[in-house]
């Protein structure tokens, strides 16, 4: 099995962008038509919907899942990183979650549950989740083969 690299989904984090620009355009358009003696820097404040996208495009940079022959390893964090490995020998329970509108959209949450670790790894957003917890149990399944 050759190593992969997962990322959550980059979907949500469009269809923000998107919203926050419709807002945006519709606020100065608003702001042009209807507020004529207003100072020009009110037309600034709609660039303020940029944020919330723009968080959420850095957070999902800052997560990675690595899937290697015998282990995986989730990295979060910027400032401060966290990075967990864990043998595939010791998966125990691969979970994928999916809400309505993450079905729609095709992504999910995968929580992974390993032996001997105290609480599991948790991933949210992965485009196709069910491929890829089922890459997870056969790489487990391979580990515990016997040489």
């Amino acid at each position: 099995m050759e190593d992969r690299i997962i990322r959550p989904s980059m979907k949500s984090v469009r269809a923000a962008y998107v919203l926050a620009l419709v807002v945006i355009a519709a606020v100065t358009w608003a702001l042009y038509n209807y507020a004529h003696d207003q100072p020009r820097w009110l037309y600034f404040i709609p660039w303020l919907a940029l944020l919330p996208p723009l968080k959420a495009h850095l957070k999902r940079r800052l997560v990675t899942l690595r899937i290697q022959d015998d282990h995986l390893t989730l990295e979060a964090g910027f400032f401060s990183r966290t990075r967990r490995t864990v043998d595939m020998a010791k998966i125990q329970d691969v979970t994928v979650r999916q809400t309505f509108g993450q079905r729609i959209m095709g992504v999910g949450d995968l929580m992974l549950e390993s032996a001997g670790e105290s609480g599991g790894m948790a991933i949210h957003n992965l485009d196709s989740p069910r491929e890829i917890a089922d890459a997870i149990i056969a790489g487990s399944k391979q580990s515990h083969r016997p040489l």
